[in-house]
């Protein structure tokens, strides 16, 4: 083993090899945390940008709380849940939103054509009074697990009327690691 050196003011070390690994391990971690941040090429990730007849962004702040994601309950299909989701949209409101998207498989799931009325299509609801959700009517997921994309047309609903609103897409994506 490596005999220790002693500083001048009295602290026992080892050689300078320790101090050298221990600084390549930092900076080693320094790019690891910093690298999920560019997994998405497609535009800022944990972003997710409306436009159309609403428009705004809502921003996620990952976290074990505010990112699950998995196999659903009956296993024939994935769900990612993002919550806490903040910013405005556009005559819908701010404050806190959340998706529910619902991936039949790993890789790209394309929708022609959903209903707006099932409760296992894609959608964003807010936290506010009224309850608004955008639901999806078409479009596509990306699902990689801790990550993934969507681009998908929604219809606006206020929770609890029989009427559905405006149109919007959405695209934006998630990495549950950054």
């Amino acid at each position: 083993m490596f005999e220790p050196i002693k500083c001048s003011r009295g602290r026992r070390w080892r050689d300078k090899t320790t101090a050298l690994i221990l600084t390549g391990m930092v900076l080693f971690s320094a790019v690891v945390l910093v690298s999920p941040a560019t997994a998405s090429a497609g535009g800022a990730s944990n972003t997710f940008t409306f436009k159309g007849a609403y428009s705004g962004t809502l921003k996620l702040t990952p976290s074990s709380f505010n990112c699950t994601f998995g196999k659903t309950y009956s296993g024939k299909g994935y769900l990612v849940t993002l919550s806490h989701m903040k910013g405005t949209i556009t005559g819908a409101g701010k404050g806190a939103w959340g998706l529910s998207a619902y991936p039949s498989k790993k890789g790209t799931t394309h929708v022609g054509a959903a209903n707006v009325k099932s409760l296992t299509d894609t959608s964003f609801q807010s936290s506010g009074s009224p309850i608004i959700s955008f639901l999806e009517t078409s479009g596509s997921i990306t699902y990689k697990g801790s990550t993934g994309s969507i681009n998908i047309t929604v219809k606006y609903h206020a929770v609890g009327s029989t009427t559905y609103g405006k149109v919007a897409t959405v695209t934006g994506s998630w990495n549950c690691g950054s």
